[in-house]
């Protein structure tokens, strides 16, 4: 899937510059910025190790040339629903991600103006209209949250590897690590019925904690010292 998000109309310099960090921080493809009304000199400033990302995005005056060759257009609006209105039928943001998975075209995606929003003229040329439920009192996000929010969407459906998430121990390592466990519990209690429920236990809390290799492996290294360690003193009081 090949991600563009198209800005309409955007104000904000500030939100300009956070935009053009949250697409980097999440991969998006392709940036296209129509009508700008911002001042680009200060956009650069707000978005710092993100300067080459915005400086690569496209500039025009024509929402239909950003649309050009997309396969799927969505638009995004905090008014998602009005009664008898054809044009504001949207789908929430879950909803939308399951829909489009397996999707392997170029996916556009229109944010609108802060103050604003999309017309009914641009949200028409979507295919899909979809919302972030929000609260009801005040549901209307800073284009900088929604833009977020749906890129961190589309880079958990895309399934993009993070380097920041330590990798996780596998069935095979947490398996090992429980056996060792159980050997200890023998050291430590005669009754099996007892190592049998503590087992339970042990097992249970493994698998819930989703331990990185490294944690898996540290605690698996614990155990042994004190596996060796209870074998030697049973050893000497037998």
């Amino acid at each position: 899937m090949i991600v563009r998000f198209i800005l309409v109309g955007i104000e904000g310099s500030f939100n300009l510059g956070l935009i053009a960090r949250t697409c980097m921080n999440f991969k998006i493809d392709e940036l296209f910025i129509v009508e700008s009304r911002v001042d680009l000199s200060e956009a650069f400033k707000y978005a710092a190790n993100a300067y080459s990302y915005l400086s690569k995005a496209i500039f025009t005056d024509c929402l239909t040339s950003a649309l050009k060759n997309c396969d799927l257009i969505v638009a995004t609006s905090a008014i998602g629903y009005s009664p008898g209105d054809v044009v504001r039928q949207a789908i929430s943001i879950e909803e939308f991600v399951e829909n489009i998975r397996g999707f392997n075209g170029r996916l556009a995606v229109l944010f609108g103006r802060e103050s604003t929003g999309l017309t009914r003229n641009e949200i028409s040329k979507a295919d899909i209209l979809v919302t972030i439920p929000a609260n009801p009192e005040y549901s209307v996000l800073n284009i900088s949250q929604s833009v977020a929010i749906i890129a961190w969407e589309l880079w958990k459906l895309r399934e993009l590897k993070a380097v920041n998430i330590p990798p996780k121990a596998s069935r095979d390592e947490i398996d090992q690590l429980n056996k060792l466990i159980y050997s200890v519990s023998h050291e430590l209690f005669k009754t099996i019925d007892k190592i049998e429920r503590l087992q339970t236990v042990w097992r249970r809390v493994l698998y819930r904690s989703h331990l990185s290799k490294y944690e898996c492996k540290l605690l698996e290294y614990w155990f042994r010292r004190l596996n060796n360690k209870l074998k030697r003193t049973n050893k000497n009081i037998s």
